[in-house]
């Protein structure tokens, strides 16, 4: 099974339990918050509000005809939505996934999911350093996410912060856990040269 089919699956499991009206429900509780609030608070729910639009959509799409049941934003909008959001990644639309991982960031920010999203959707489209700036949230956000912390290494690496990266990984190993062997071979990887230190698509500057 391939990623995209994947994630299919995975947004086509969330659509069935009302994710899609979920996150269409949290869409319009942003934009009735943005509608009193100034800017440049105000740009930025809109934008978070047009990310769980766009989640919602592919989400109705996995499932069409499916029942909904509006019930705020609960554990099926934001399932639905990180689906929709790496459904998009895997189909090759990065933008449409760094606009979702921002609304789900800001629809719950105590959790690292949405933030990780964004920077793996940064990643793809080769803004490293921006992608730093979004794993080291989502690593802030749960210290003890291997997940986020390997990401977050490996976007350090290709920005330039080399020995940052190294740093960085060598903590995750001394932290134990299923994070370490993970930790272990990426610093395998970047010293043997099987990982360079820059791809061709790299863009060293922030947007």
């Amino acid at each position: 099974m391939t990623d995209t089919q994947t994630f299919e699956e995975l947004a086509r499991a969330a659509a069935r339990d009302g994710a899609a009206a979920e996150c269409a429900d949290e869409a319009s509780a942003l934009e009735e918050r943005a509608a009193v609030v100034p800017s440049p608070r105000c740009e930025a729910l809109l934008r978070a509000a047009r990310g769980l639009r766009v989640a919602a959509r592919l989400l109705a799409a996995t499932v069409p005809g499916a029942a909904p049941r509006a019930q705020g934003f609960g554990r099926a909008g934001l399932k639905g939505a990180l689906a929709a959001g790496h459904l998009a990644l895997a189909r090759g639309r990065p933008a449409q996934a760094e606009l979702i991982g921002d609304a789900v960031h800001e629809a719950a920010p105590r959790i690292p999911a949405g933030l990780r999203l964004v920077g793996q959707a940064l990643f793809a489209q080769g803004r490293y350093r921006p992608s730093v700036r979004a794993f080291r949230g989502a690593v802030a956000a749960d210290p003890k996410d291997a997940y986020s912390r390997a990401l977050h290494a490996e976007a350090l690496w290709f920005a330039g912060e080399c020995e940052v990266a190294l740093a960085a990984l060598g903590g995750l190993r001394k932290a134990g856990g299923p994070g370490a062997a993970v930790a272990a071979a990426l610093e395998d990887a970047f010293r043997s040269g099987a990982i360079p230190r820059k791809l061709p698509c790299a863009r060293w500057t922030a947007p």
